[in-house]
């Protein structure tokens, strides 16, 4: 069998992408409650960036989440305005005020994540702090269901 086939088999897939079920608001209108997700374990080649969706562990619970904060980065809310070192942050998720105002330095092992409902997102990094490396579970990469909605994320 060809080398590259292996990477293929239907059991070295469930090792690598896991299945998750979107339960709140938190994140809509990207991800809706009752989608359903497809999570890649092996972020770690790629890295994270602002903008991923990453499925963490916080409090025995996965949480579904944004990252705007890369390691190193102080994360800041002024006046409703996400801030980034200091900089209004480009932030395409939200067009509300964001709340409440604070200010973050993301360690180096870390990263800041956001609901895109801000409204209904209270278990983020405004409240549980930045989420360290050893509980970022996976990122998000596609919604399959409801299949009207399935995509690449």
């Amino acid at each position: 069998m060809p080398r590259h086939a292996a990477s293929t088999h239907p059991r070295a897939l469930s090792l690598r992408y896991r299945r998750f079920r979107a339960a709140d608001h938190s994140m809509t209108p990207a991800i809706e409650p009752g989608d359903f997700l497809v999570a890649d374990r092996a972020w770690e080649r790629r890295g994270l960036a602002r903008g991923d969706i990453v499925v963490f562990r916080s409090d025995g619970r996965h949480m579904i989440k944004r990252v705007v904060g890369l390691p190193g980065e102080t994360v800041g809310i002024e006046g409703g305005v996400l801030m980034i070192g200091g900089r209004p942050a480009s932030d395409t998720w939200w067009h509300a005020a964001t709340r409440p105002d604070g200010e973050w330095v993301v360690p180096s092992d870390s990263w800041f994540v956001l609901g895109d409902n801000r409204a209904n997102s209270s278990a983020d990094s405004r409240t549980l702090g930045p989420v360290r490396r050893s509980d970022v579970h996976s990122r998000v990469v596609a919604r399959y269901w409801p299949w009207r909605r399935a995509r690449t994320i």
